[in-house]
């Protein structure tokens, strides 16, 4: 179970709310001028729209405590840091990124110990799938562990995560965790 919450965290923690806007048509046509105007593609989210993640956060999974702490001092780029925690003390450490790339908003996680030695691998890479004012949805694109989280705000200071996996068996599962701002 250590290793399903651990894999999985990064991928909620960052995973908040982001609002899309559509553009308006580009125009209405006249009978006698140009053909029908196309729907312009809707704009791509952007880390600023994820601003509310700023701060200090805390929730559970199961028995263990869970905190972030989210900087936004670059409006392209927020740095976060997780920790998941038992009653033996800090079990694991992530540090992950969401930034904003050519095709939107992408969450880069790596795993450490509590003694900052890098866990093997090159950590996981989610891309924002969707969004809307109160739900966002990052997806793995080229895994299943995490395949899939979404986050719904609750309220100004709080939200729901909910994990999607699939390990290498083929076997499904989740993980649900309720978060609040701290002060």
């Amino acid at each position: 179970m250590k290793t399903t919450i651990k894999l999985a965290i990064g991928s909620f923690t960052i995973v908040m709310l982001a609002s899309l806007i559509t553009p308006a048509l580009a125009g209405t046509p006249t009978a006698t001028t140009t053909p029908a105007a196309k729907e312009a593609p809707p704009a791509l989210a952007k880390v600023t729209d994820l601003q509310f993640l700023a701060g200090h956060w805390e929730g559970s999974v199961q028995t263990a405590k869970i905190e972030q702490t989210c900087s936004l001092a670059d409006p392209a780029v927020m740095v976060c840091m997780f920790r998941l925690m038992s009653e033996k003390g800090t079990e694991m450490l992530e540090f992950y990124t969401l930034r904003d790339t050519p095709a939107g908003v992408e969450e880069r996680i790596r795993f450490f110990s509590p003694d900052l030695k890098e866990e093997p691998g090159d950590g996981v890479t989610m891309k924002l799938a969707s969004s809307s004012p109160t739900s966002v949805v990052f997806e793995n694109p080229t895994g299943t562990y995490p395949k899939r989280s979404t986050l719904t705000r609750t309220t100004d200071d709080a939200f729901h995560s909910h994990i999607e996996l699939v390990d290498r068996q083929g076997k499904a599962s989740t993980i649900d965790a309720d978060w609040k701002k701290t002060k």
